[in-house]
């Protein structure tokens, strides 16, 4: 099976064993536009691949729980395809991304754009957490918050009902695109995606050096050949305590995986960890804290 490769880029643990994921969660994607409750207090969500996302009409304003964060505006983003930027509209972050496409013999090309820097959105509620190091607005300018799997998925309901309730202990049922915490038209990764990623920078042994950033880690001699500039945000615990910070990347899928041997089959979610040597992706504790990148519509 051959793997060819095209990209354009702008400039500058403990792990459980290997699970079976569940289908439920899996789906065929929608299209068009969906009515989003007014409940919630959202406007109508729509997918476009287009060089312009930002298709919101009724501006918003939601309130965060820490008074050191910033009122959020506006339910919209625009991506700059001739800038390879992002900006989401909801608080003013401004991200690089990066389209990468991969060509595999069976199913041929895949072009995705992905978000090149990790998500930087306030989202705390209940069991559906966000996290920065120390509370320190630079760790998160620099490395983007980490988020709870309810956080990730927008359990809350606060952009979509789509996959309001999917927390901890929930084994939900939401169809692809999951947009979960993302700017408005992009969406979380799936599994496959992140497969389709490493298996083009070289296999679980030799994408690491190839995803990473060319600084930031304690690993020497990182590449970042195709603009993914993972970088090493660690993770938090579920007793939000900070862990690997400067050695490991994680990254959060919409997948959730139910281990053949576990009873607890709804607490783990797939993730794509990046150790420094090695890329695995496996299911890990929905609790834990992790980075998010995504994907446009």
């Amino acid at each position: 099976m051959a793997f060819l490769f095209n990209f354009s880029a702008c400039g500058d643990s403990s792990s459980s064993s290997d699970p079976e994921d569940t289908e439920k969660i899996e789906g065929q994607k929608e299209t068009g536009e969906k009515k989003v409750s007014e409940e919630k207090g959202d406007d109508l969500e729509s997918s476009e691949s287009s060089e312009a996302v930002s298709s919101s009409s009724e501006e918003e304003v939601f309130e965060p729980e820490s008074s050191s964060s910033e009122f959020v505006y506006k339910d919209s983003s625009y991506y700059a395809a001739e800038k390879n930027t992002l900006t989401d509209f909801r608080d003013g972050n401004i991200y690089k991304t990066v389209t990468i496409t991969v060509t595999r013999e069976e199913k041929g090309d895949t072009t995705l754009v992905w978000m090149a820097e990790n998500l930087n959105f306030y989202y705390n509620k209940d069991s559906a957490k966000s996290y920065c190091l120390e509370d320190d607005p630079e760790d998160c300018s620099k490395y983007g918050r980490r988020y709870t799997w309810s956080a990730a998925m927008d359990s809350m309901g606060r952009f979509s009902d789509a996959t309001a309730g999917c927390g901890y202990d929930t084994l939900c049922t939401a169809k692809i695109p999951v947009r979960g915490a993302c700017p408005k038209g992009w969406h979380l990764p799936t599994k496959d995606d992140f497969n389709d990623l490493v298996e083009m920078a070289g296999g679980k042994n030799g994408a690491a050096k190839k995803l990473m950033a060319t600084s930031g880690w304690k690993e020497k001699n990182t590449t970042d050949d195709y603009g993914f500039a993972a970088l090493p945000a660690g993770f938090w615990t579920n007793y939000a305590e900070a862990d690997l910070v400067g050695s490991s990347a994680y990254f959060w899928t919409m997948v959730q995986y139910v281990p053949s041997t576990s009873t607890t089959s709804s607490y783990q979610a797939g993730i794509m960890n990046i150790t420094g040597t090695y890329v695995y992706i496996q299911g890990y504790d929905k609790r834990y804290a992790f980075s998010l990148r995504c994907i446009l519509d």
